[in-house]
């Protein structure tokens, strides 16, 4: 059993390598891509001369700015960053197109970037695109996510592979082979990394797969998607939001408006409800109101929710680690290089012994004529 085992652990671990190590540098640099924007572009992410004590603009005026500013643009969503120095994400659209573009908005005096930028123009959306779908949309969603579950088959075959891994986590014998050594570390990584591998592979697994399913039910019947349209009248309820939302949730905390459509005239607010913990996603408490009349269609607070809506919730800083600020970070992004290290060393380890066993068949098969050379 535990040969079979071994084998599958080996075969998987060589398929999946290449697809892995992208995976988890990317999921290296997404830990820190806040920070990393900052300091490449701190011009556009950061709000220039950040007073903590300052007011917000409305965000009825934030959005007619940025709509006048560039007109051939509307807004699909707001990302609010409150009492931070780094700027609004406006997310919007080309009017008659369907590609999602960023803005950063300085919620202080309206100031914006140059222009929106296409997702993949930024670096975080250039590296979540690559990390969750290999740029290939939804097949690439599905390919992603059948490499999440290969990396926690993987985990969970270690685990079991080295069940008395406390005795030699730490031991490497840097004097032996090629083959010994990468062995010791495959395994002192591998073990060492296991509760953040389990992590990674549940979360991207779940997040993946269910999307891809949820896109395979929701459009089964329609030929062609619609092109989005601004819903006109949605103004009139935008400034009263955040009062609605805490109305229905009070001590609401609202991070990020949905803007309606004509096809759904609906503005999906989504943020936290007070106490929330640090396992608590930023959006997962939502209230939907209808844009014509301020009307509360659902109400959902996540500190009344079920236990799975909570395990589901916590997927988000669990997954990119940042429930314990920088320590878990730097945690979480040294994680994300064990699958390159674990593809590299078990790479190394699988070449090197299909040439032992090569080298001893050799020897088994010569050793017959070897023998009657010897009695003639």
């Amino acid at each position: 059993m535990k040969k079979r085992i071994w084998k599958l652990h080996s075969w998987i671990g060589l398929f999946c390598a290449l697809a892995l190590t992208v995976i988890g540098l990317t999921g290296s640099v997404l830990v820190f891509h806040q920070e990393i924007s900052d300091a490449l572009a701190p011009e556009t992410t950061l709000n220039q001369n950040y007073n903590p004590d300052a007011q917000r603009l409305p965000v009825t005026q934030l959005t007619q700015t940025v709509e006048s500013k560039f007109p051939n643009f509307w807004i699909r969503g707001w990302l609010f960053n409150h009492q931070s120095p780094h700027r609004d994400k406006a997310y919007v659209m080309e009017r008659g197109g369907d590609e999602w573009h960023i803005l950063y908005v300085d919620p202080y005096t309206g100031e914006t970037a140059e222009r929106p930028y296409g997702y993949n123009e930024t670096l975080y959306g250039w590296f979540i695109n690559l990390h969750y779908t290999f740029f290939a949309d939804h097949v690439g969603m599905a390919i992603a996510g059948i490499f999440a579950l290969g990396f926690l088959f993987l985990a969970i075959t270690g685990i079991y592979l080295h069940r008395p891994f406390f005795k030699t986590l730490f031991k490497l014998r840097w004097g032996a082979s090629a083959r010994i050594f990468c062995s010791d570390l495959h395994k002192a990584i591998g073990i060492a990394t296991i509760p953040m591998n389990l992590i990674f592979g549940i979360t991207g697994a779940y997040w993946n797969i269910s999307h891809v399913l949820h896109e395979l039910i929701e459009h089964a019947h329609e030929e062609e998607h619609a092109i989005a349209v601004e819903y006109p009248g949605r103004a009139d309820q935008l400034e009263s939001l955040a009062t609605i939302a805490d109305n229905s949730i009070p001590g609401y905390s609202l991070n990020y408006i949905y803007f309606p459509t004509e096809e759904d005239p609906t503005f999906y607010l989504y943020g936290q409800h007070p106490g929330a913990g640090v396992l608590n996603s930023p959006y997962g408490s939502s209230v939907w109101v209808k844009a014509e009349s301020g009307e509360v269609t659902h109400s959902s607070d996540l500190s009344q929710a079920g236990f799975w809506a909570q395990v589901l919730d916590s997927f988000e800083p669990l997954h990119f680690g940042s429930f314990a600020g920088l320590g878990s970070q730097i945690v979480w992004c040294l994680a994300g290089l064990s699958p390159a290290a674990l593809s590299l060393t078990g790479t190394i380890m699988f070449f090197k012994r299909g040439r032992r066993k090569k080298k001893k068949r050799s020897l088994e098969e010569t050793r017959p004529e070897r023998a009657k050379a010897l009695v003639s």
